[in-house]
């Protein structure tokens, strides 16, 4: 994001054409309220994560969109937080190992990650 900005490049994301957050932290940040909000809404029980509303699920596709961006270009939180993501939403198990790995390998003392490893 950081290069296209530099470049003039459209400011927007380029799934829901929203303009973008500034910088790496308002990334996060967008993509952190998002996911909360919908995991408010399942620890409420008004829906589940095998079957959330479309609107929702959209909103969760671009929220891992945002996170794997995030945890590209390093932001310390985004790994972990993408994990967990993909572990309950997508049911993607290989790609959660891969993400909680590299928020130990960002910070060796990430217990949420360590637990979800089962380390």
């Amino acid at each position: 994001l950081a290069e296209l900005r530099t470049k003039k490049v459209a400011q927007a994301c380029p799934l829901c054409r929203s303009e973008l957050p500034p910088g790496l932290d308002g990334l996060f940040d967008l993509a952190f309220r998002a996911f909360c909000r919908i995991s408010g809404m399942v620890q409420r029980g008004e829906a589940s994560w095998a079957s959330l509303p479309a609107a929702e699920q959209e909103e969760m596709e671009e929220v891992i969109a945002m996170l794997t961006e995030a945890a590209a270009q390093g932001h310390i939180s985004a790994n972990y937080d993408l994990g967990f993501a993909l572990e309950f939403v997508r049911q993607d198990f290989d790609g959660a190992e891969v993400a909680y790995r590299a928020a130990i390998a960002v910070d060796p003392g990430d217990a949420n990650a360590h637990f979800n490893l089962g380390l």
